[in-house]
C-alpha cells in the first residue's frame, strides 16, 4: 500500500509543479488606495518682479503638502504595470530680494505664497526583486502628467509695489519618476522622486499697471505614502 502511495505520488509531481508554474505565470490584477506627505524643491529658477528676484539661498517648501492616491495594477511574475489617479496638495514659499544685492534674507522681503492644487496621472514599469508571497521589495518608474487645478490653487503675493499680482499657470506639467515599493502581506510603503524634465513657465501679471513677469522653473517632488491593495 505504501509502495502504491509513493508511485501515485510521484506521478502526480509534475502536474503539480506544472499548475504552479501556470500560477506564477498568471497576468494579475490589483487595486488599492494609499495617501502620504510630500514636499517640493526649485532646480535654477529664473524669476523677477519689478526688480526683485529670487532669493537662491531661500528657496523652501517650508510646508508639508499632502497625497491621496488610488491605483490599478497588472501583476506578471516579477514585473508590473501600473497607473494611478492622485489628487495632491503642495505649499511653498518664494522669497525675493532686491536685484544687484546679496542674497541675505532682509526684514520685510517681499515674499510669494503658494497652494497648488492638482491630479497627477503616472505610468508606471515596476519590478520586484524580493518577490516572496508576503513580502515584496521592488523598484519602480515611468513618465508622471500634473494636471493643475488652477482655479483651486492660492496665491499671496506679499511687500511688493503691486497689490494685484496674480501668476497664471499652466494647465499641466511633466515629471519623471523613480520609486521603491516595500510591501508586507496587503500594505505597502512607497517613497518616491519626481523630477519635472519640461520647464514650467508662467507669467505673473498685474491689471492695474499691465505689467508682465515671466517665470522658469523646474520642481522636485519627494513623497512618502502609506498603502492598502486588494
Amino acid at each position: 500500500m505504501r509502495a502504491l502511495l509513493t508511485l501515485i505520488a510521484i506521478t502526480l509531481l509534475p502536474f503539480a509543479q506544472i499548475q504552479a508554474q501556470k500560477s506564477n505565470n498568471r497576468l494579475l490584477f490589483n487595486y488599492g488606495i494609499k495617501a502620504g506627505f510630500q514636499a517640493v524643491t526649485y532646480n535654477n529658477p529664473t524669476f523677477a518682479i519689478d526688480g526683485y528676484r529670487f532669493n537662491e539661498n531661500n528657496i523652501e517648501s517650508n510646508e508639508i503638502g499632502y497625497t491621496v492616491n488610488t491605483f490599478f495594477r497588472l501583476t506578471k511574475q516579477k514585473f508590473y504595470l501600473q497607473t494611478e489617479a492622485a489628487f495632491g496638495i503642495t505649499k511653498h514659499t518664494f522669497e525675493f530680494i532686491e536685484e544687484g544685492t546679496s542674497p541675505i534674507t532682509a526684514i520685510n522681503a517681499p515674499e510669494y505664497h503658494l497652494t497648488t492644487y492638482c491630479i497627477q496621472v503616472p505610468i508606471l514599469l515596476g519590478y520586484n526583486f524580493i518577490n516572496y508571497e508576503n513580502y515584496q521589495m521592488g523598484v519602480f518608474t515611468g513618465p508622471r502628467t500634473k494636471f493643475i487645478l488652477a482655479t483651486r490653487c492660492k496665491q499671496e503675493f506679499s511687500n511688493f509695489a503691486y497689490e494685484d499680482l496674480r501668476e497664471i499657470m499652466p494647465r499641466k506639467t511633466y515629471y519623471w519618476e523613480l520609486g521603491l515599493d516595500i510591501r508586507i502581506y496587503n500594505i505597502f510603503f512607497d517613497i518616491t522622486y519626481d523630477y519635472e524634465f519640461i520647464d514650467y513657465k508662467s507669467t505673473i501679471i498685474s491689471q492695474q499697471s499691465g505689467k508682465e513677469f515671466h517665470s522658469k522653473r523646474n520642481d522636485n517632488v519627494l513623497s512618502f505614502t502609506v498603502g492598502f491593495i486588494f
